[in-house]
């Protein structure tokens, strides 16, 4: 009997030990092949919601909307994510939605195939070039987008603006450009755009100490950028992206301005283009010389101002002219005569706005104090975000 029972007992606990065997092992199993599995998160650009009161989003005129090419780099190693990819504006009206595409085929009117990517968490940061708006698809391999290197081909002509008697001329920046780093994914990838170009402006005003003239007017106001390396056009523009900024870059092909063209402002003697110096007496009334919104100008160093200007009302006891022949004073019709009068030589940075203030101390010896106020220049295309309305 004895021996039976533990017969039975030694099989009974064979049974079980081969039962919990199975059981642990398909524990086992279940756990690996239940493992939660990291999804993959797709890289976006960022989407916009449409207003249905509002056609700016979608106006053809907006270079945004125009969509952008822009290449990706991921890694120390910078490996390529995404060569020039292009990146279309698609709206939905009919949802009232719309949002940045990279995803498509030839056939749908894209420059190549392009393939739908994730973000590799251990590939931190990722490095986003852009240019926009989006060249055309056959301009499109004259760009080169690489980790290391930004080149525009001679076609990317930017030119600088001049303004006459309230009217400005010339002028042109066709492509803005972005980069951005991210450390971690996002949903959304948001690309702010900048200029290339300078945004220059001229303000006047009078700081006159003595007793105001019953009449006090400024005019034939003539400011130039006079040194003889002044650009006015720049083509071929290269950045060196693994050194410095994709604004850091140089035009290989520039046209240099003479005579004339170093002109920037200019304004007659009619009277409704004259600045009356009894009201431009401070800051906030200062003269804008007939230009309030500024003017388009290339990047540069050593840009050399001079300013040339009539003032009619000051009153001397004689004729007189200054020994280096720039300034001459009529008695007989009140009006004292200043040619290239030198503001001092300055630097132009991209996407930054310069305001020139000119505060005019005294006339005879001219005394002039000339400072430079400098706003980061946003108020343009904006950025790729979640509201193109901004």
């Amino acid at each position: 009997m004895i021996h039976l029972f533990n017969n039975k007992v030694y099989r009974q606990w064979f049974v079980c030990a081969l039962l919990g065997v199975g059981i642990t092992a398909c524990s086992s199993d279940s756990m690996v092949s239940e493992a939660p599995v990291q999804p993959k998160e797709p890289m976006q650009f960022s989407q916009s919601a449409l207003s249905a009161a509002t056609t700016r989003a979608v106006s053809t005129s907006s270079p945004l909307t125009q969509g952008f090419l822009v290449s990706c780099f991921k890694g120390a190693d910078r490996a390529e994510v995404m060569d020039r990819y292009q990146v279309q504006y698609k709206a939905d009206l009919w949802n009232n939605s719309s949002k940045w595409e990279y995803v498509g085929t030839t056939a749908a009117g894209f420059y190549k195939d392009q393939l739908q990517r994730y973000w590799d968490h251990e590939a931190f940061p990722y490095q986003f070039y852009a240019v926009s708006p989006c060249p055309a698809n056959d301009a499109i391999p004259g760009f080169t987008l690489s980790g290391s290197q930004l080149v525009m081909p001679a076609t990317a002509e930017y030119a600088y603006q001049t303004c006459q008697n309230g009217i400005v001329t010339g002028g042109s920046e066709p492509y803005y450009l972005s980069e951005t780093t991210y450390q971690q994914a996002a949903s959304y990838v948001a690309l702010p755009f900048k200029h290339l170009t300078s945004m220059v402006k001229f303000v006047i005003y009078n700081n006159y100490k003595k007793e105001i003239p019953t009449e006090f007017k400024l005019y034939n106001v003539k400011i130039k950028g006079a040194n003889a390396d002044f650009a006015k056009a720049g083509r071929s523009y290269t950045a060196d992206l693994s050194a410095g900024s994709i604004l850091q870059g140089t035009f290989a092909d520039i046209d240099k301005a003479t005579g004339d063209e170093q002109i920037l402002v200019q304004t007659d003697d009619a009277e409704q283009r004259k600045c009356n110096l009894k009201v431009a007496v401070d800051r906030d009334h200062a003269y804008d010389c007939l230009n309030p919104d500024g003017l388009l100008q290339l990047p540069q160093k050593g840009v050399k101002l001079t300013f040339s200007f009539d003032v009619y009302g000051v009153e001397f006891p004689s004729n007189f002219d200054s020994e280096d022949g720039r300034v001459h004073y009529d008695m007989a019709t009140k009006t004292i005569h200043y040619t290239d009068v030198e503001l001092g030589t300055y630097d132009w940075e991209p996407s930054t706005r310069y305001t020139y203030v000119i505060k005019v101390n005294e006339f005879y010896p001219l005394t002039i104090d000339m400072s430079a106020e400098l706003t980061p220049w946003v108020d343009v295309v904006g950025n790729i975000d979640t509201n193109l309305e901004k």
